[in-house]
């Protein structure tokens, strides 16, 4: 909360301060008055319409710090975003993915539904579209999983459209979202991995790691870790170590609502040499 009053008072002064011919108070105002009211629905709803007014860095900066006052409450969970009985649990992931000389940005749509025909549409906030009309992928358990295409840029923040249809029924929702730039949670420095767990609003879990290990040419996961500190990464003695690639992804979650928002740094690289 402490945090959230904080980014108002900055907004506030921005708006009625030195910055005053770039972000006029009345464009972003609406938004503040919410926040100070406590009322997170209208907060939300302001974000959401005004974001494609904005046309200056400035008018952005406050945007995503009034977005991240709002997340600093209740992470998110406030927000007047009600998915479908017909979708359990989903979770939304933005991941900035680095491998040997490439680094690839894309975003993933997960959970669990009981049926078969789910089929989704993500515009960026730009216009582009991640995904149109695409069939998900299902595991045991109800659960179901599809990727966007491969980033060779950063995923932007703004307001990301979402849709995701089964049988007669569409679920459209705009979704507030700050993002995803050049993280650096994770470094190689001289051949060894370097972690740590980035800032989070305390109303937010704190962020974690996990660990996969991936048997190539397949890339079939066949070890999986989670941590809640950033210890020093242990890897399991295996035989075939020189088939072996690993995966670490250190995440931050909040919420939008009834869907989760995650972001995700992942680091890969063969496990040879790791001390295998």
């Amino acid at each position: 909360m402490r945090t959230g009053l904080a980014v108002l008072g900055l907004l506030l002064c921005l708006s009625a301060g030195a910055a005053r011919a770039e972000l006029p108070d009345t464009l972003l105002e609406p938004v503040y008055h919410a926040l100070l009211s406590d009322n997170a629905p209208a907060a939300w709803l302001q974000l959401i319409a005004r974001w494609p007014r904005l046309n200056s860095e400035t008018q952005r900066a406050a945007w995503k710090a009034g977005l991240g006052a709002l997340i600093s409450r209740q992470c998110g969970n406030d927000i007047p975003v009600a998915v479908p009985s017909w979708l359990d649990s989903p979770i939304l992931a933005l991941v900035q993915r680095d491998i040997p000389l490439n680094r690839i940005y894309r975003i993933q749509l997960s959970g669990k539904s009981s049926r078969r025909d789910l089929r989704v549409s993500l515009l960026m906030p730009g216009g582009e579209a991640l995904l149109t009309e695409a069939p998900a992928s299902y595991q045991a358990d109800d659960e179901f999983r599809l990727e966007s295409k491969e980033l060779g840029e950063p995923l932007p923040p703004g307001v990301y459209q979402l849709s995701i249809s089964s049988g007669g029924a569409t679920w459209r929702q705009p979704l507030a979202l700050q993002g995803s730039s050049a993280l650096n949670w994770i470094n190689r420095e001289s051949g060894v991995v370097k972690l740590r767990l980035p800032e989070h609003e305390t109303a937010c879990p704190v962020p974690w790691v996990e660990q996969m290990l991936l048997h190539r040419p397949d890339f079939n996961m066949v070890w999986w870790r989670r941590a809640n500190k950033p210890e020093q990464l242990q890897w399991p003695h295996r035989s075939d170590a020189e088939s072996l690639w690993t995966d670490i992804s250190v995440i931050r979650a909040e919420a939008r609502g009834g869907l989760t928002v995650r972001t995700i740094h992942r680091l890969g690289g063969p496990l040879q040499g790791k001390g295998n």
